[in-house]
């Protein structure tokens, strides 16, 4: 891992479980163990660092992503284990991280997507049209809307949600709000593989 990897990776850490504002480039490089200069040599400014970290993440994240869709016995297990790499991670990261992204940095999210949407639409594409082969998912299902709404429900996890403040847990939501969806696209098939699956969600 060369230097400017390792930057990208070590503040993405920092600004995960402390917040983006209040890390700032002198609280990073002492952080770090690195000079202030250094990490100028390698971003223009903070944003062009956070910049930076999100596209590592994401790209990293959706690769891993890819990975468990290719590697998983069917869709349906594949969505469980995503999900349940999405759960731990949320639960790891500050409030204040999205909060600060989206009230501090909306140029960043506009750098990366032109929305306010920083998610990567094609995973959960690739998990249906998978799906739909595997004989899983319903093949008349409608996949842009289906993949559409699936991400509308995935915005009722984050920790500006009401649901979310009220203490239900991400696991919860995801077992009344998800699971029910993803039986209304199952086939007879996909229906028997959700109820063998649910158990992935409990293991730790």
């Amino acid at each position: 891992m060369d230097t400017r990897e390792r930057i990208i990776v070590e503040t993405g850490k920092l600004f995960v479980k402390y917040g983006i504002r209040s890390m700032t480039m002198d609280a990073l490089a002492e952080e770090m163990r690195v000079s202030k200069r250094t990490i100028y040599e390698h971003f223009k400014d903070k944003e062009d660092l956070l910049l930076e970290v999100v596209r590592y993440h994401r790209e990293k994240e959706t690769g891993e992503a890819h990975r468990i869709i290719e590697g998983c016995g069917s869709a349906i297990e594949a969505m469980f284990r995503i999900m349940k790499r999405s759960i731990q991670q949320m639960r790891q990261m500050n409030p204040l991280f999205l909060h600060d992204f989206q009230k501090y940095h909306a140029g960043v999210l506009e750098q990366l997507t032109g929305h306010d949407d920083i998610r990567d639409y094609q995973v959960t594409m690739n998990l249906l049209e998978t799906g739909i082969r595997q004989g899983v998912f319903r093949k008349e299902i409608n996949l842009e809307i289906v993949n559409r709404t699936l991400h509308e429900l995935f915005k009722l996890f984050g920790p500006d949600c009401s649901m979310t403040q009220d203490g239900f847990s991400r696991k919860e939501l995801f077992d009344h709000i998800v699971v029910p969806y993803f039986r209304g696209i199952s086939t007879q098939k996909g229906l028997e593989l959700l109820e063998s699956h649910r158990s992935i969600l409990e293991q730790q």
